[in-house]
C-alpha cells in the first residue's frame, strides 16, 4: 500500500514527533516548575507584605499610646503645678520649665520640713539632726555636700586651698 519511500518518510515523520513530543514534555515541566517558583515566591510577598502590615500597625498603636501617655503626664503635671502653685520641681522639670538650682535647694530643706525632720544648720555650715545620728556636710576636698551617719564621721583630709 505504501511504497518505501513513503514508510521512510511516515518512520522519520514519527522520530520528530517522539523528538517533539519530548521536548513539549521538558518545556510543560520546566513551565509547571516555574509557575511552582512563581507562585511559591508571590505566596512569601504577600505573606511578607501581611506581616509588614501587621508590624506597621502596632508601630502605629503604640505610638498612639505613648503620644496619649505624654499627654496625660503632662496633664497630671500641670495639675500638680496649679496644687503646688508652682513651688513642685519635679512637675517643672516634666513641664520642661526653667528650674532655678536655688529653687530645687530650696526644695530639699522643705522636703526635711515635710517629713518631720527636725534640723538646724551650725555655724560651721553643717545641716544637722539634733535627734537623730545624721548630718549634712560639705566635703572640701570633693567640693561636693555629703550624707555623714556620726557613727561613721571619720576625719576626711581637708583640700588645699
Amino acid at each position: 500500500m505504501f511504497g518505501l519511500t513513503t514508510t521512510r518518510r511516515l518512520r522519520a515523520t514519527q522520530h520528530e514527533n517522539s523528538s517533539l513530543n519530548i521536548k513539549l514534555s521538558l518545556l510543560q515541566a520546566l513551565y509547571n516548575g516555574a509557575s511552582r517558583r512563581l507562585r511559591t515566591a508571590e505566596a512569601q510577598r504577600e505573606k511578607g507584605t501581611r506581616r509588614l502590615t501587621r508590624t506597621l500597625r502596632a508601630v502605629a498603636h503604640w505610638r498612639a499610646e505613648a503620644a496619649r501617655a505624654h499627654r496625660t503626664a503632662r496633664l497630671l503635671a500641670e495639675q500638680l503645678l496649679d496644687a503646688t502653685s508652682g513651688q513642685n520641681t519635679a512637675a517643672r522639670d516634666a513641664l520642661g520649665l526653667h528650674t532655678d538650682p536655688w529653687q530645687r535647694a530650696t526644695d530639699g530643706l522643705n522636703a526635711l520640713i515635710d517629713a518631720a525632720v527636725p534640723f538646724h544648720i551650725e555655724p560651721d555650715g553643717h545641716i544637722s539632726n539634733p535627734s537623730g545620728d545624721e548630718h549634712i556636710e560639705y566635703d572640701l576636698l570633693t567640693k561636693r555636700w555629703r550624707l555623714v551617719h556620726n557613727a561613721d564621721d571619720e576625719p576626711r583630709p581637708a583640700a588645699d586651698a
